[in-house]
């Protein structure tokens, strides 16, 4: 994950030797890829609540969320987003 102080961020979710996911924010757009699959998504505005890999910055920065998403951390240092309408879960950590 990276971002910059004027609201973009990249993020990249990665099982060697692939990227799995592949998501990135500005202020005005955003963009989705899943590589193996060859598939992308992409619009202006606010992203859609079903790709919840597009708040993940948002929700480790302690900004507010869409109401059907719920982000918490956990007691080994991970966290927790999940879409409460669709009830699909992302889960990890942060390494340094």
């Amino acid at each position: 994950m990276a971002s910059h102080k004027d609201g973009r961020c990249a993020i990249q979710f990665t099982k060697i030797p692939l990227p799995l996911v592949l998501a990135q924010t500005t202020c005005t757009n955003w963009l989705i890829a899943f590589p193996a699959r060859r598939m992308s998504f992409g619009g202006r505005r606010a992203p859609p609540t079903r790709f919840a890999w597009l708040y993940l910055y948002a929700a480790l920065s302690g900004d507010s969320l869409p109401s059907t998403l719920h982000f918490q951390r956990t007691p080994d240092g991970g966290w927790r987003l999940e879409n409460t309408r669709s009830g699909e879960t992302v889960e990890g950590f942060l390494a340094p």
